[in-house]
């Protein structure tokens, strides 16, 4: 692993000559170059890539990829306001392969730093490891019909309102299209257990389904309506469907908290960390409360709602733009748990807070006992007790992000640990924000650098 922290102690004895200098300058500005390709090209290939890292897919890569899925015959390529859509993943997996070509060659010999902040050599590794959790998303979306919800949500978070009636029906067409997919791989699904979608996955389908309605009605699309009727009645009639009995994912999810994380933890030593954290941030949570003098039913109230909240996260780290791109669906807790504790500047906000840390990580347990099969999602919830009272419909997202979205929910506990830490959070929370977005392992480890430098700081 890349060390981003810069040491304190005396400059070194030699000094770089200028033409070693001019080479380095030269390999740093070739990989620059390369990094907006790569970065040009996933949002062509993903338009939540795009929206993520701040950038308009171009034509000419846009072109580059539809070409290629002509020359191999692939019929299933959609392009929807100059991106390919989601469900195209021949057309992905042939993008995501030449983007990894692109990278290969890039200088491999970056310096570590080249300012307070700028860091090529990391800059090049998380560029390697976004083009990574993009192969690994790219897997996980495929399988049909349980990762319908995920693909569902891309649309919805990509919408743009069609422009004319010519481009409202070509959108009317190829969502109904899409949709007819996702129909067509719940019914042909084999029985529970072996890919079919379970009663939890279904409801957070139909969740999905909601904004996509909106946005298919308000551009008057008819037949990509009358397709997601279709859909919804499909998934009421998986509602009466008996629940299932615990069954392990672990070898996916704990693929997938490695990639998208950066933690490679065995589910025993992830539970002890969870375990750890939960009673640490209960005890902490408690004495914040009492200090501040808050009513139980305001704080438990209020605090709920910080729980999986919304909205958009992001801050610019100059000289990288890996760090400054929004965060990934798997990190994008970490980034509001940072954001609202340096929003809260007295203690009842900081009461509130501790609270939905602790909250997290309660839904993470969730999440690990049933990604192990050590329990179903009903036995955990009744294991693990948050300590905000959400309602009953509250409750229930919270237990489909768990179940159907498990490396979300266990990287929100984690992230809260690590922002928890041995030290004050709103400190760790700015120290990180600086950091800009990074997996959970760089966070980890970037903090613990600085805590021991702090005490030798003059």
């Amino acid at each position: 692993m890349l060390a981003l922290a810069v040491g304190c102690g005396p400059a070194p004895g030699n000094v770089e000559a200028p033409r070693a200098m001019d080479e380095t300058a030269s390999r740093v500005a070739r990989f620059k170059s390369v990094e907006d390709d790569v970065l040009h090209t996933l949002a062509a290939i993903d338009r939540r890539v795009a929206r993520r890292a701040h950038l308009e897919p171009r034509e000419e890569d846009l072109r580059h990829l539809t070409m290629g899925a002509v020359l191999a015959e692939d019929a299933s390529l959609a392009v929807v306001d100059g991106a390919i859509d989601p469900f195209s993943f021949e057309a992905r997996a042939r993008g995501l392969a030449a983007v990894k070509a692109t990278i290969a060659t890039a200088p491999a010999e970056l310096p570590l730093a080249s300012g307070p902040l700028a860091a090529p050599a990391l800059e090049r590794e998380l560029l390697l490891r976004l083009v990574d959790e993009e192969v690994v998303r790219l897997e996980e979306e495929r399988a049909l019909p349980r990762s319908a919800s995920s693909l569902v949500r891309a649309v919805v978070e990509t919408w743009q309102a069609p422009a004319s009636q010519q481009h409202a029906a070509e959108r009317d067409r190829w969502l109904s299209r899409r949709l007819h997919e996702v129909s067509a791989s719940i019914s042909g699904a084999a029985a529970p257990g072996t890919g079919a979608l379970d009663v939890v996955r279904a409801r957070e389908l139909d969740d999905a389904l909601d904004a996509l309605e909106h946005d298919a009605e308000s551009g008057g699309l008819v037949r990509a309506t009358a397709e997601l009727v279709k859909l919804r009645e499909l998934l009421e009639g998986l509602a009466t469907r008996p629940a299932v009995a615990a069954s392990s994912d672990w070898t996916s999810v704990g693929r997938r908290l490695r990639v998208h994380l950066g933690l490679a933890l065995a589910p025993d030593v992830l539970e002890r960390r969870l375990d750890a954290a939960e009673r640490a941030l209960r005890s902490a949570a408690t004495r914040a409360a009492d200090g501040a003098h808050l009513d139980p039913d305001a704080l438990a109230a209020h605090a709920a709602l910080l729980v999986f909240a919304g909205g958009p996260c992001a801050v610019a780290v100059p000289g990288s733009r890996v760090r400054s791109m929004a965060p990934s669906p798997e990190r994008a807790v970490g980034c509001r748990l940072r954001q609202g504790m340096l929003s809260a500047t007295d203690d009842t906000m900081r009461a509130y807070m501790l609270v939905a840390m602790h909250d997290h990580v309660v839904v993470a347990q969730w999440a690990l006992d049933a990604a192990r099969g050590t329990a179903t999602i009903a036995q955990a919830t009744g294991k693990h007790r948050p300590l905000s009272r959400p309602g009953p419909d509250v409750a229930a997202r919270w237990e489909r992000i768990a179940l159907a979205r498990p490396v979300a929910a266990i990287g929100g506990g984690l992230a809260a640990d690590v922002l928890f830490g041995a030290g004050d959070p709103g400190a760790r929370a700015r120290v990180w924000s600086e950091l800009g977005e990074v997996p959970l392992d760089i966070a980890e480890r970037e903090l613990q650098l600085r805590a021991a430098d702090a005490p030798t700081k003059k």
